[in-house]
């Protein structure tokens, strides 16, 4: 049994099925900072972190480096945070030109997060051209699932689980290059039940779905709601949901106008936390996984960090 598990265990006994709360590293290739990132973690009281994958040069062409991951293992063992890892944003399992690339990117994704700790790795879903999704959605479908389901074999082997993440509107979906079922979470959790396994479980982004529903006008809440069966995992960020319909060139440049994927902390954006709370239901295990802006962390990380705790609670306490 990992450390990892064992705060999960320990954590669930005390507070129910959300068991640890904390941020994720983002991408970061110098490991003495990392390490030094998860110290803070433990220090101003996180229980969880979720490792990037990009950028820890632990995998190069779709192989592990053991030198390396068994350095990120010993440093992350060092803390007793429970752990999951983000892999690369670009796997796309409805790829059809790239599906063996996808594929094997995925599948040591696991072996990854199983070497180092991980017990759940983040994945986005499968994405196409709308003009492909408007002619064929069930074929495109079928075929994510025929590449997903080795992956998540692969992964119960391993003792991990994915956790599919409903994706954003983002550049290329605003720019009508990209679509995915996935910006709605009711769609999402149709997915899941076609492919029916155990070792894959959502991740509910709840600052996506604040935006998917605003760009396709949905309910984000009972969509949230529709998904909840599934949810094994959660991303916590507010945002106001509106599209970044014109040219922007600096990150700050969303905050200030209030748009797009803004990462940014609770209340700066129109996400109702508490109605949400109250109405949803996650799976045993559940972490949560604060995805702010590193601008915020300067003077808002021990208060989102927080916020993030009593929404544990009142998840936790709506259905105790």
């Amino acid at each position: 049994m990992t450390q990892s598990d064992t705060v999960v265990r320990e954590e669930r006994a005390a507070t129910g099925n959300i068991v640890a709360t904390g941020f994720n590293t983002g991408a970061e290739s110098d490991l003495s900072k990392l390490d030094a990132r998860l110290a803070h973690m433990a220090e101003i009281g996180c229980t969880g972190a979720e490792i990037t994958a990009t950028g820890l040069d632990a995998v190069v062409s779709c192989r592990l480096l053991p030198e390396r991951v068994a350095q990120i293992r010993e440093i992350m063992a060092r803390y007793p945070l429970s752990y999951s890892m983000h892999a690369p944003i670009a796997i796309n399992l409805m790829d059809e030109a790239h599906g063996d690339l996808m594929q094997k990117a995925a599948t040591v994704s696991m072996e990854l997060a199983a070497e180092i700790g991980a017990g759940a790795v983040v994945i986005h879903p499968g994405r196409c051209h709308p003009d492909d999704w408007a002619a064929r959605p069930a074929d495109l479908l079928a075929y994510e699932l025929d590449r997903l389901r080795p992956v998540a074999d692969r992964a119960a082997e391993l003792g991990v689980a994915i956790a599919y993440e409903n994706i954003s509107p983002n550049r290329r979906v605003i720019a009508g290059e990209e679509t995915s079922y996935s910006l709605d979470p009711r769609q999402l959790a149709d997915q899941l039940a076609a492919l029916d396994h155990d070792a894959v479980f959502a991740c509910l982004d709840i600052s996506h779905a604040q935006q998917g529903a605003v760009l396709w006008g949905f309910d984000m809440i009972a969509a949230c709601e529709a998904l909840a069966p599934w949810i094994g995992h959660i991303h916590y960020s507010d945002s106001t949901g509106l599209p970044a319909t014109f040219p922007w060139t600096h990150e700050g440049e969303r905050h200030f106008f209030g748009v797009g994927d803004m990462h940014a902390p609770k209340g700066m954006g129109s996400v109702d936390f508490e109605a949400l709370a109250d109405r949803l239901t996650v799976r045993p295990g559940t972490r949560i996984v604060i995805e702010i802006k590193r601008t915020f962390h300067n003077h808002a990380e021990l208060a989102t960090l927080k916020a993030a705790q009593d929404f544990a609670a009142r998840v936790n306490g709506a259905r105790a």
